[in-house]
């Protein structure tokens, strides 16, 4: 029940109350005493504890120096270990650390030598070349009308060597006469003049036909458009040829531009792009001289593209390009001799700045190298080590080598104390039974009621051991310890002549406090639900019990108890317990609010009806099984008197309590109650409300859970103006706005946080089947679904997945869905709930009492406990596949949300006689169900929701699924359809008939069964508080009276309901509620809530018959109040 210190223990003595859920009049003595039966004889149960602490003790008393020792031995041990793991873990991280700068100098040094020879090769042919070419100058007419006719093998020499893409060999033109000269020579050799077209932007200020020119002669590969083509003209060609000229050595430009590439067509191509807006590797041209009696009579000109001197394989190595013009270029080299060109500009990891080692790659060996270094590029490789590279050549045998060590030494450890901490285990053992055992007296008994069993305890067994054996010592002994105690149930013989533990307590006050329409609102929702609900409150309350001093006494049911002034007298024993009563008042509302996004509807409507009566009290230990303390005496009863008359969500105080109050000086905190209550055996009492802080006005008079939505109002009106009458109107009409929209938008909430679990569900089932068919292919063709009637779609049979996967739950709660998804699915749920008309019945928060009915009766589609053995397939047959499919699920609970979306307030037979557009375009055949399906459709095909639309389906087969399961429930709605209800009668017959169709196979029996269940399910979720609890079924059945007479009131309908409405109730319980109800029942798979639903209905059936009319003429009454 509860504990002592103000922690919630689980109410085992819970049953479904009556419609006051509270303590009746005539039962409150017996409930009382039935709540104080308790585990064990206290004394014996404090001999245990005192037995178990005297052993403790016992155990404490051992030397300290073995503790010691064994602490000493610990740290040696653990200290040379960590000794010889940190030597050996420096040792070889030394060693590897050499191997590894080992590596990195031989790499380095392979590095140079390669590229050395590369450039020592690349010279040397381009200079043999240029000898060629002047020795063939020498042998004929002389520069510079020269052709080399080995020119192309020649130079392809110079071009293997750094894999140059083009050599070109160009005669310098100095003078008119040598123009002329060559003019004539290329005239006859049938090429045309020196022309700079088509490079025009590749132009230098000056003419390119300005002297000296260097036109392209010869080129390897041979390439004719670049014939006569004058370099020397060329922007940036001009200063490396005019310095060749000079310095008369081989000479190295800048960095290459990309237009300047594609001219020589070399450049390569992207796409539409080009070099020359294209980031490419490096690469430079060699201009090597010709010489002809100390003049330079020519240039070879070789391109170089760099990337060749890094194209080895040193894996991890950086490279860093760099020339005296000012550019660098970062390679990073790999192992298949092939390097990744980074950028330009420097990218080496600072860190590895320490490894730098430079490689000169353009040398100048003769007299003109001081001219030539001044006004050419040189080009240096500067090479870095990275993290690749110490990854490879880093050896990782410290690691591993200080890791076994370690291992060595923890498990040499971990044996050594293995003998010693089994001899300790038992003195643990020990220790922790004394905490358990005075951890459970404290939370069973005051302090002062504890400490006296604890010694009532020891003076037993002190009697005990000096007086010999006596036939009860055996018995005794026995429940010497815990474990007795709770073993043997507490069927012991009681000591009745043993004094009881009991004191009066002169001076305390009680609360009782009790959840207004808790019984109703419990009779709606899964167990598991109404326990978090009480754990929930029932902490907050007992956190405040604890800031406060008060002390709980026991929880009843979902009543809470509580006293002050018990077991420490309090002088304000009063004022604590009207703070502590706030506090779980504003404690309740705020909790409340918050649980209805996960218990869903008509939680926040929830409220504590409390009640606070002062007095003496007697208290004590009713010894028995289950003991605890308990209170009893006239002062328990007045307050549980004081709560019942109470109103919900204000707090009802009696006059001794107000006296109290009075004379701590809050005259302030209370306010009299107009009318007076009679309470059994006490007669007119004169009460009070508790007004401390903000004013919390009630709504419902009574102990009992009125469904009557007017309230009592405490203050008379009598001496108000018309005017502040219309005032205070508007200001409750503005303030019933205001409760409206947020209770829309908690419903919001709650219907999405429940469709987000069967989206994860949904989502973790497919990845399953993707994972057993990787081949499965998205397909879902959502084009021309719903284009007709959506009556027309209505289906016999709806196949259903027939694998089960038993580990889908499991793995949801962990799957996050994606957040644009859950966004979409919060958009569309609040779009829906805006497609709601306002109607009294059919409106949002219906619908979400029906969603709530369709979530519970999937939860309880239950296999027999015999089957659960058996495996998913069994529990699949005996589920109809309904278990199996998520989908058809998430489809069941959408159409119980959307199922009356936009309904008009009337029924179809009214739109059919008001000739509506709705009954034209439906054919006067389920105008609203149709409409319902094709806007909450049309909605979720808009562009908005693609991406929830894909997290519920991806395949065409689960879109039809999900399609046909949405069309069938909705449609099933309509049951004053008579040509849908034959149908679904004949279905139903056809389904569950005893006599099985031979021909039907077994997984279209098993099909249509699912169908017809679902449908049946819907329909009863529908209606379903006519099966719920009668409180329940009076507010639904009010307001669906309201809508009907609103549409009588309007002209809509022909006749006053208040006619019919009695006989009519009647006849609907007993030829559609409980035909229906007894359905759930023989189909077989909604375990309990079949029964629950049958039970329910056929005791609502009843009592509308015995109360129905005077129920009636008071409804009557208020609506037509209300509309009048």
């Amino acid at each position: 029940m509860c504990r002592s210190d103000g922690m919630p223990l689980k109410d085992t003595s819970y049953s479904a109350s009556d419609e006051s859920s509270v303590l009746s009049d005539s039962d409150i003595d017996d409930e009382l005493l039935d709540s104080t039966q308790a585990d064990e004889d206290s004394s014996t149960f404090a001999a245990a504890a005192m037995e178990t602490h005297d052993k403790s003790d016992s155990d404490h008393d051992a030397p300290m120096w073995i503790a010691c020792g064994r602490t000493f031995v610990f740290m040696g041990i653990f200290l040379a270990g960590v000794i010889i793991s940190a030597i050996t873990f420096v040792s070889l991280t030394k060693v590897a650390k050499e191997t590894y700068q080992s590596s990195y100098f031989a790499a380095v040094q392979t590095l140079e030598l390669s590229s050395n020879a590369t450039m020592t090769t690349l010279l040397t042919s381009t200079q043999t070349l240029s000898d060629s070419l002047a020795t063939i100058a020498a042998q004929g007419t002389g520069f510079p009308t020269v052709t080399l006719t080995t020119f192309d093998e020649q130079a392809s020499l110079a071009r293997m060597s750094v894999n140059s893409p083009l050599a070109m060999w160009s005669p310098l033109v100095k003078s008119q006469t040598q123009l002329q000269e060559w003019n004539n020579y290329v005239a006859s050799s049938g090429s045309s003049n020196v022309a700079p077209a088509p490079y025009n932007d590749l132009l230098a200020p000056t003419e390119a036909t300005s002297l000296p020119m260097a036109p392209v002669w010869q080129s390897s590969p041979e390439l004719q458009n670049l014939v006569n083509f004058n370099l020397y003209g060329v922007k940036g060609m001009t200063e490396v040829t005019r310095h060749v000229n000079i310095a008369q050595v081989p000479l190295f430009s800048e960095t290459l531009g990309g237009a300047f590439l594609e001219a020589l067509g070399v450049a390569p191509h992207h796409g539409n792009k080009t070099a020359s807006n294209v980031t490419a590797p490096p690469t430079s041209l060699l201009v090597c001289p010709v010489v002809d009696s100390n003049q330079v009579a020519g240039l070879v000109q070789v391109v170089v593209p760099w990337t060749t001197l890094v194209n080895e394989p040193l894996a991890g190595i950086v490279a860093i390009l760099s020339n005296t013009c000012g550019e660098q270029f970062t390679f990073l080299m790999h192992e298949n001799a092939t390097a990744t060109y980074l950028g330009k500009g420097d990218w080496h990891d600072d860190a590895y700045a320490s490894t730098e080692s430079k490689i000169p790659l353009t040398k100048f060996d003769n007299h003109d190298a001081s001219d030539a270094s001044n006004f050419t590029c040189g080009y240096t490789l500067t090479v870095y080590s990275s993290d690749d590279f110490y990854d490879l050549h880093m050896s990782k045998l410290p690691y591993t080598v200080t890791f076994i060590m370690a291992f060595i030494f923890i498990m040499f450890v971990l044996a050594f104390f293995l003998y010693d901490h089994v001899l300790s285990r038992h003195n643990q053992e020990v220790s922790r039974s004394a905490m358990k055992a005075d951890k459970i007296l404290s939370s069973l008994f005051p302090s002062h009621v504890k400490d006296r069993l604890m010694t009532n305890a020891k003076d037993n067994k002190d009697a005990k051991k000096g007086g010999g054996g006596n036939s009860n010592t055996k018995a005794a002994m026995e429940m010497n310890n815990l474990a007795g105690f709770f073993a043997n149930e507490g069927h012991h013989n009681l000591d009745l002549a043993s004094k009881p533990i009991a004191d009066l307590f002169p001076e305390t006050s009680i609360l009782f406090a009790d959840i207004a329409g808790f019984t109703a609102w419990s009779s709606q929702r899964e167990p598991a639900q109404v326990f978090t609900l009480l754990e929930t409150m029932f902490n907050a309350f007992d956190e405040a019990a604890k800031r406060r001093r008060v002390y709980k006494v026991e929880t009843v049911g979902d009543c809470y108890v509580a006293v002050t002034g018990v077991p420490e007298p309090q002088k304000d024993h009063a004022v604590t317990m009207c703070r502590f009563a706030k506090d779980c008042l504003r404690s309740f509302h705020k909790l409340s609010r918050q649980l209805e996004t996960k218990l869903g509807p008509d939680t926040a409507e929830l409220d504590l009806r409390v009640g606070i009566y002062s007095g003496q009290v007697t208290g004590g230990v009713l010894r028995g099984e289950r003991s605890r303390f308990q209170l009893f005496g006239d002062t328990m009863n007045t307050a549980a008197r004081m709560e019942q008359s109470g109103v919900k969500g204000k707090i009802h105080l009696s006059q001794e309590t107000v006296d109290l109050l009075i004379g701590a000086g809050k005259t302030q905190w209370i306010t009299p109650r107009i009318d007076t209550v009679v309470a059994k055996g006490k007669g007119e009492l004169r009460t009070y409300w508790l007004t401390i802080g903000a004013s919390d006005a009630g709504t419902v008079v009574s102990g009992s859970d009125n469904c009557s939505t007017t309230g009592m109002d405490d203050v008379s009106m009598t001496s108000v103006s018309h005017s502040q009458q219309q005032e205070k109107q508007e200001k409750k009409k503005d303030k019933a706005l205001q409760v409206t929209a947020s209770k829309t938008t908690r419903l919001i909430e709650w219907n999405c946080e429940v469709l987000i679990r069967l989206l994860k569900q949904v989502v973790v089932r497919r990845k399953i089947l993707q994972k057993r068919n990787p081949n499965r292919k998205a397909d879902a063709d959502e084009t021309l679904i719903g284009e007709g009637n959506v009556i027309d779609e209505v289906k016999e049979i709806i196949d259903i997945p027939t694998t089960m996967f038993g580990n889908v739950l499991q793995d949801a709660d962990a799957y996050v869905l994606p957040t644009n998804v859950v966004d979409q699915l919060y958009d569309y749920v609040s779009n829906i709930a805006a497609m709601y008309r306002e109607n009294p019945f059919h409106n949002f928060e219906h619908a979400s009492h029906v969603t709530m009915s369709v979530t519970k009766l999937l939860s309880r589609i239950v296999a027999p406990s015999d089957l659960q053995a058996n495996g998913d397939e069994t529990l699949h047959d005996h589920t109809y596949g309904i278990t199996s499919d998520p989908l058809t699920q998430l489809a069941c609970v959408l159409s119980a949300l959307i199922h009356d979306v936009d309904h008009p307030g009337v029924p179809n037979a009214t739109l059919l006689k008001e000739d509506s557009q709705l009954a034209t375009y439906y054919k006067g055949k389920s105008m609203a169900e149709q409409n319902s399906v094709d806007l909450a459709w049309h909605l979720l095909m808009d562009d908005s929701y693609a991406d929830l639309r894909e997290t519920i389906y991806t395949t065409h087969d689960g879109l039809m699924r999900f399609r046909q399961m949405i069309v069938n429930s909705v449609m099933a709605t309509d049951i004053m359809d008579k040509d849908l209800k034959a149908l679904r009668d004949a279905r139903w017959k056809r389904a569950f008939s005893e006599q099985v169709v031979s021909e039907e196979n077994l997984d279209d029996s098993r099909n249509r069964k699912a169908t017809i269940v679902i449908e049946h399910l819907i329909q009863a979720s529908d209606i379903a508080h006519t099966m719920q609890h009668w409180h329940v079924y009076r507010r639904w059945n009010e307001r669906f009276y309201e809508e009907c007479f609103k549409a009588w009131k309007e002209g809509r309908a022909d006749t006053d309901p208040s006619i019919s409405w009695y006989k009519g109730e009647i006849g609907f319980f007993d030829f559609y509620i409980i035909p229906l109800a007894k359905k759930l029942k023989d189909c077989g798979v909604f375990g309990v809530s079949s029964d629950e639903y049958l039970n329910y209905a056929t005791r609502n059936r009843k009592e509308w018959e015995d109360r129905g009319q005077e129920i009636l003429q008071e409804m009557v009454q208020r609506i037509q109040a209300k509309y009048d």
